[in-house]
């Protein structure tokens, strides 16, 4: 009984260093999705500089808007996933704990990471849905993007 203790621990902090993992990669594809969109706007403005722009205005700033809404969203996601982050980095068991009272840390623990995982999940997921649906009605309108 008293060996699960440490196993439990090893096994949370294991769960831990990779939602760890998995926050610091999910800022690489964060900063690699914002240099896109930059290129991609660098690229929007060429082409209404110099194309039909009757068109190109009347469909892209809609789905520029949509897209820009949508990684607010993410964002504003992101600063609450953070805040449980630095929540969970925080908390710690009591110095007087004795046995039981660390089986409840670990217990109380795992609840917060896994209520992490589920938003950062959710978070991410709902990004990577609202972009494939702003493409899908680009393709759509415009047929540029293929």
């Amino acid at each position: 009984m008293v060996n699960t203790i440490p196993a439990d621990c090893l096994e949370m902090n294991s769960s831990l260093r990779r939602l760890q993992r998995d926050l610091e990669e999910q800022k690489r594809v964060n900063n690699n999705l914002m240099k896109e969109n930059q290129l991609l706007r660098g690229q929007l403005n060429v082409t209404n500089v110099g194309g039909d722009s009757g068109r190109s205005r009347s469909v892209r700033p809609s789905c520029d808007a949509e897209f820009a809404r949508s990684l607010k969203q993410f964002y504003h996601n992101m600063t609450s996933v953070k805040a449980q982050l630095q929540s969970l980095r925080r908390h710690r068991p009591s110095e007087s704990c004795d046995l039981m009272g660390l089986r409840l840390f670990v217990d109380e623990h795992s609840g917060l990471l896994k209520d992490f995982s589920e938003q950062l999940e959710q978070s991410v997921s709902a990004l990577k849905q609202d972009v494939a649906a702003i493409v899908r009605r680009k393709r759509e309108r415009s047929g540029t993007w293929s």
